[in-house]
């Protein structure tokens, strides 16, 4: 690994360092904070659309041209609708200029990522931006405007989480109480208001399921039915982490690993280590965008061996397969050993062994 050459230019630009960026002021704020649940999910997207994304995209597309990554991302957002429904994984994960802008930006300035959690925010994704919002916080430059924005929204993000919480929970305790309807008509409200929280379709699911057998309808509580139930809360949050029967040795496995994400930083000087660890839990669950961004910040802020490589490997699976060549190295034998690493990890744990027998 030592010997790969890294060759794309990373920004020096002063314009970008943005050390003299003025303090954003959230004016919405304290309107924000009297809306209901409902009213919160549309302020959000609607700050999203209407003052983040416009001001971080006008940084990008002033670029010099060299940084085409950057300028090209930039373009594509200021063009975009975001009032209209868009497909993010494919504007930003399998999309190679939003890669390269990653890779051309000056270390710790967060522009690329903070604007793919905006891009999320404007399509109510709360919680998959949230999950990025957590891990870009670490490296992101104070005093800079994507910052700011990042600042207010993890305000705006705990506030409404918050005000989430306290509703599912009225919900849990009918369930608790055996009352699996009145649980059910509660988050079935909750997800009028917000749609996707995966934390609510999940609790929908489980009393469902409760109340299924209840009534003698066990029938319905299928492998077939949790698949798609299962589906619906991935696409809002890849990395939930959901307690229940897996159908083979290998979803048990990703069950296992999805449930080691609660053992990680909980010591602050092992940040890096646990980042790595993070992002070798999403390649198992093949949230294969989620790990490339991590696998990136342990390539430049440590020296993780196996980071760079890992983070192309994730990149190859996006569908992004041009940026490779801006390194030197035998991508294919790396990518296969990662692979036969990933299987024979799988094939030792004790989860999976006493699954198959």
């Amino acid at each position: 690994m030592k010997n790969i050459t890294f060759c794309i230019l990373l920004f020096s630009s002063m314009l970008f360092s943005q050390n003299d960026a003025p303090v954003i002021k959230d004016v919405s704020l304290e309107d924000y904070k009297k809306a209901d649940l409902k009213g919160k999910f549309e302020m959000n997207k609607s700050f999203a659309i209407k003052e983040a994304l416009p001001v971080l995209s006008s940084y990008q597309t002033i670029v010099d041209e060299k940084f085409a990554g950057v300028k090209n991302f930039g373009n594509l957002v200021a063009n975009i609708n975001f009032n209209n429904n868009q497909d993010i994984t494919k504007l930003t994960a399998n999309n190679s200029d939003y890669w390269r802008a990653t890779m051309e930006m000056e270390q710790s300035n967060e522009l690329i990522p903070v604007t793919k959690i905006f891009m999320l925010i404007s399509q109510g994704e709360f919680d998959y931006a949230l999950k990025y919002l957590e891990i870009v916080q670490f490296f992101s430059k104070r005093e800079t405007y994507a910052d700011n924005f990042l600042i207010h929204l993890k305000e705006r993000l705990s506030l409404f989480n918050n005000q989430l919480a306290s509703e599912i929970q009225k919900g849990i305790v009918e369930h608790d109480k055996g009352e699996f309807e009145k649980a059910i008509e509660i988050y079935t409200e909750i997800l009028k208001n917000y749609p996707n929280s995966a934390w609510a379709n999940f609790e929908l699911f489980y009393s469902q399921s409760e109340l299924n057998n209840k009534l003698g309808n066990k029938h319905l509580n299928s492998f077939e039915n949790w698949e798609k139930i299962k589906g619906n809360i991935f696409s809002h949050n890849p990395l939930y982490n959901v307690n229940m029967s897996a159908k083979d040795a290998r979803e048990a496995y990703q069950h296992y690993r999805r449930s080691l994400i609660d053992t990680l930083f909980r010591n602050k000087d092992n940040k890096i280590e646990d980042i790595y660890k993070y992002a070798d839990i999403a390649i198992d669950m093949e949230v294969y965008d989620f790990a490339a961004q991590l696998f990136w910040y342990t390539s430049t802020y440590s020296k993780i061996d196996k980071s760079l490589y890992k983070y192309l490997y994730c990149l190859e699976k996006l569908g992004v397969t041009d940026l490779k060549k801006n390194f030197k190295g035998n991508f294919e034998k790396e990518f296969k050993a990662i692979d036969r690493e990933k299987e024979k990890e799988m094939l030792k744990s004790d989860v999976y062994k006493s699954y198959s027998k």
